[in-house]
């Protein structure tokens, strides 16, 4: 009866033992998920805040590139204003019309070497 005893006793030790294993191994298993899941979670976050980021950056980069487009567009205004305001561009239209380089040079304030030369050009073009 003793060794009866012993043996139930053994079988329920083993059994708790095994209950006890089987226990801790899931536990572990639902920690793993856990922790998974929690970086998951955390990797997300991180993702949502960079791609807010990138999508200030971008409106940050169109709206530099548009400032940017209507300094060269004003650039290329006042470069305009500036040619066509300088006596050389007068000078040039009446070259362009056949007008003598003497005369060009009395009507516009330069030399006659200047006149001569935009004569010179303007046939080049011409001829070309």
């Amino acid at each position: 009866m003793n060794a009866l005893i012993i043996l139930l006793s053994s079988l329920m030790f083993l059994t708790s033992l095994a209950l006890l294993v089987y226990t801790k191994k899931q536990l572990r298993q639902f920690q793993q998920s856990i922790q998974t899941e929690l970086h998951a979670s955390k990797v997300n976050s991180e993702l949502v805040a960079i791609n807010a980021g990138s999508i200030g950056l971008g409106e940050r980069f169109i709206k530099l590139e548009k400032q940017m487009q209507q300094l060269v567009a004003r650039m290329d205004d006042v470069s305009n204003e500036v040619r066509s305001n300088s006596p050389y561009a007068y000078a040039i239209e009446l070259a362009q019309k056949g007008t003598r380089a003497d005369n060009i040079a009395e009507l516009c304030h330069i030399s006659l070497t200047e006149a001569q030369l935009l004569v010179m050009m303007h046939q080049q073009n011409q001829a070309a």
